[in-house]
C-alpha cells in the first residue's frame, strides 16, 4: 500500500512525454495499491489502465500503450510473465516492478523480463514521485544495495576466460547468494542434473577446481 501526504507536488508534467501530455500509466496491482498510486500522483499522470492480474495487465497495456507500467511482485504468481508480456505489448512502454522486500534474485528476473526498475519496500507518496520522474526521463531504478549484484550479473564474475551464457550466469549469481541446487532448479524451472551441469560447465571455464571455489570467487 502506498502511503500518501500532502506536501508539494513535484512537476511530474515535466518528466512526461513530449508536446505537453501527461504520462500514460498503467497499474498492475492489488486495489488498495492501486488507489495510493492514483491518490500520490493525482493529476500529474495520466492513469490510463488498471490491472488486477497478468492477463489483464498485458491486455491494457496492448490497448492503451502506456508509457510507464508499474507491476506489483504479488498482483500474480506469474509476475514475470507480466513484465514480458507488458513489454511486448508495449515496447516503448518503462516497467517497474514493486515489491515488498528487496530479493536480490527478484531484481535479477526483473531485469532479465524487461523491466528497467526495481522499488523494494513500502512507497510513501515522496518516494513514489522521485521513482516515477526518474523512469518518465528513462533512467533505470534500481537499489543502491544491489547495483553490484546486477554488475556481477552482467560481467559473469570473472575477469577472462571463456564467456559465460546468460543461463550460467544466473546459476552463478544465485550458487554465490548461498542457494542450494533443488531451489536454483526450482526457481529456473529446470532439472536439478542439469543445474549440476551448468556448475561443472562454470568450474572448467572459470579455472576453479570446484564449486566451492566458484562461491569463494564471489568477489572475483
Amino acid at each position: 500500500m502506498v502511503a500518501t501526504n500532502q506536501n508539494g507536488s513535484l512537476d511530474l508534467a515535466r518528466a512526461a512525454r513530449a508536446e505537453g501530455q501527461l504520462t500514460k500509466l498503467l497499474i498492475a496491482d492489488h486495489a488498495p495499491t492501486r488507489l495510493g498510486i492514483k491518490m500520490a500522483l493525482g493529476a500529474d499522470v495520466d492513469v490510463c489502465a488498471e490491472a488486477g492480474d497478468a492477463e489483464q495487465a498485458i491486455r491494457a497495456a496492448k490497448r492503451e500503450q502506456p508509457d510507464v507500467a508499474l507491476v506489483g511482485i504479488d498482483v500474480c504468481a506469474d509476475w514475470r510473465g507480466a513484465v514480458r508480456g507488458i513489454c511486448r505489448a508495449a515496447p516503448g512502454c518503462a516497467v517497474v516492478v514493486l515489491a515488498q522486500s528487496g530479493n536480490a534474485d527478484d531484481m535479477l528476473e526483473s531485469v532479465r523480463a524487461g523491466a528497467v526498475g526495481y522499488v523494494p519496500g513500502p512507497l510513501d507518496e515522496q518516494r513514489l514521485r522521485r521513482v516515477f520522474r526518474a523512469v518518465a526521463d528513462r533512467e533505470a531504478v534500481v537499489p543502491r544495495a544491489m547495483v553490484l549484484e546486477l554488475l556481477g550479473e552482467l560481467r559473469g564474475g570473472h575477469g577472462g576466460g571463456d564467456v559465460l551464457t546468460g543461463r550460467e550466469a544466473q546459476v552463478l549469481g544465485m550458487l554465490r547468494r548461498g542457494h542450494s541446487t533443488a531451489w536454483i532448479a526450482d526457481r529456473l524451472q529446470i532439472a536439478p542434473v542439469t543445474v549440476r551441469r551448468h556448475v561443472s560447465e562454470l568450474v572448467h571455464k572459470l579455472g576453479v577446481e570446484s564449486r566451492s571455489d566458484l562461491i569463494e570467487q564471489a568477489v572475483g
